[in-house]
């Protein structure tokens, strides 16, 4: 099952796992809040509160991120 979430930042914090870093982020929908947790890979520098991204997920897992203008 694909999905795309698209929305703005709420929240965003680094968090180290087994010493790979992720982004845990709290993304505003249209539908509501939403928790996220996806690798550094996906977006750098690190997302920031206020921004716009793009989020494609496949079967629940994060696949892609871009920022939006």
């Amino acid at each position: 099952m694909h999905q795309t979430l698209e929305g703005t930042v709420l929240q965003a914090q680094a968090v180290s796992i087994h010493g790979a870093v992720f982004y845990d982020v709290v993304l505003q929908t249209g539908e509501g809040a939403v928790r996220v947790r996806f690798q550094d890979t996906f977006l750098s520098p690190a997302p920031q509160a206020g921004e716009r991204l793009r989020l494609e997920l496949i079967l629940g897992n994060v696949h892609r991120v871009e920022r939006l203008a």
